[in-house]
């Protein structure tokens, strides 16, 4: 009886990630159902699950890095590794001589052979792939017991729930009554759901967002629900915002939801609130979940989450500030990288592609807002590699940018003195004096490369949506 009761104590000194009875080896049990025992820190690693490379380059890994799978996009640095597939031959991957192949179980239940071949030849192979957020804080602290990065995996859990309380900030006071009732959809052509204890639901309730379909059914322990069409229609006045995530396995598009036979009674889609969400914000278990969250936020709550009163007293404005005040301003999507087109290989080496400038810091916050405010094509002559985020803006590129955003009327033709007509934003710049949204000095002129306050770029934007024809 004795040996009995230490067994099981071994037994759960080894499940519990990070105990163990001899100090020396951690270990836990992956989704597969395996043991996995961890002497040492693995150093060669393959990832072909995008969420576990973002989350090692998050780790503070790199060069540990030898592999990922073929769809990565974020950070940047991933876009520089080996390309591996479990299409591959097991081949491929003992070549490389990896130490750690991470997988999930969609790949553990679909390509077992291959998952036995790399085990037969040493490789550990280990399933992770957390299904609600308390399993996301567990998965980060594996993934840090797997690679020595225990530290910096507790940090990233801080910071994430750093990143939580701020948020909430956002939603404080919003009374229950006036909270936005919301149906998130999963796969369009199946008529499915998120369930409730999703991380994508998380994000839409930690956004102060109230799930519609609460009442959902996971099923073979996914997180995805069916819902059907005559459950949604059933709430169908009651849906105040129509969300819908963008992913490997729903190509989700505003108009095939408003075009769907029946989807004219939501309220939702009547009043124009149906939003497409990139699937890698909001509903895989990494860092830029906080992102999910925020975009969910400006979405419904776009006053809350779009303030732009810190940037009103700047003197000057930077080029990267004024991105951010233009993005919140119209309450313009968050662009992602999309694999599909930003991590070809780049047909044109002048182009820039997500991720190319050297003077971002795409860890920080800000490259969210240049990023999308360069993709929409409102900054003139961008090079391949340098934005030069902290350079004033200047009040010619301003006239630019309202140009491309707003979609402005006719206007009057003006002389200024200070832009010729061979200046390359002649047009744009005649367009917001024509239109009485930046005014000439006394003398006449425009001013092309002269800086902007905050309080200036708030006063045109608002002048240039009073103009543009709705």
């Amino acid at each position: 009886m004795k040996k009995r009761i230490l067994s099981v104590f071994a037994l759960i000194l080894f499940l519990a990630p990070g105990i163990n009875a001899s100090g020396r080896t951690k270990g836990f049990i992956d989704r597969s159902g395996n043991k996995i025992v961890i002497e040492i820190p693995f150093k060669r690693i393959i990832s072909l699950y995008g969420a576990h490379s973002e989350n090692l380059f998050s780790h503070g890994l790199d060069e540990e890095i030898t592999g990922v799978s073929k769809n990565e996009a974020y950070p940047p640095r991933a876009t520089k590794k080996p390309v591996f597939s479990y299409h591959d031959d097991a081949e491929k991957f003992i070549a490389s001589h990896p130490d750690l192949i991470l997988i999930r179980p969609m790949i553990a239940r679909g390509y077992a052979n291959l998952v036995l071949k790399l085990q037969r030849a040493g490789i550990t192979v280990v399933s992770l792939q957390p299904r609600t957020v308390d399993e996301m804080y567990s998965y980060w602290k594996k993934l840090g017991m797997l690679t020595g990065k225990e530290r910096e995996a507790g940090e990233m859990i801080k910071e994430f729930k750093a990143g939580l309380k701020r948020i909430d900030l956002f939603i404080k006071g919003i009374p229950s009554s006036s909270k936005k009732k919301v149906y998130f959809e999963a796969i369009h052509s199946k008529m499915k759901t998120f369930s409730p204890s999703s991380i994508a639901i998380f994000a839409l309730k930690t956004a102060g967002g109230i799930n519609i379909a609460d009442d959902a059914q996971a099923r073979r322990e996914t997180n995805i629900a069916a819902y059907g069409k005559e459950h949604i229609l059933s709430h169908a006045e009651e849906i105040d915002v129509y969300l819908a995530q963008r992913g490997a396995m729903n190509h989700a598009k505003v108009r095939r939801i408003k075009e769907e036979g029946g989807f004219s009674a939501i309220k939702a889609v009547r009043e124009g609130k149906v939003y497409i969400l990139d699937e890698k914000i909001v509903s895989r278990p990494t860092m830029r979940l906080l992102d999910g969250i925020y975009e969910i936020g400006r979405i419904l709550y776009p006053s809350r989450f779009n303030d732009i009163t810190p940037f009103m007293a700047k003197p000057v404005v930077t080029r990267a500030r004024f991105a951010e005040m233009l993005i919140k301003t119209m309450n313009i999507r968050l662009k992602t990288p999309d694999y599909r087109h930003d991590i070809r290989k780049r047909a044109s080496a002048e182009e820039h592609k997500y991720g190319d400038f050297k003077d971002v810091d795409y860890a920080g916050n800000g490259y969210k807002f240049i990023e999308t405010a360069v993709y929409r094509g409102f900054f003139p002559n961008i090079s391949k590699c340098e934005f030069h985020p902290d350079m004033p803006i200047k009040k010619g590129t301003v006239a630019y940018a309202l140009f491309m955003n707003f979609d402005l009327p006719d206007a009057r033709p003006v002389a200024i003195k200070d832009v010729p007509k061979t200046n390359p934003l002649f047009n744009q710049i005649q367009a917001v004096v024509g239109l009485d949204i930046i005014k000439l000095n006394k003398d006449g002129r425009f001013m092309p490369e002269s800086s902007v306050s905050g309080r200036e770029v708030f006063k045109y934007i608002s002048l240039a949506r009073d103009k543009s024809v709705h």
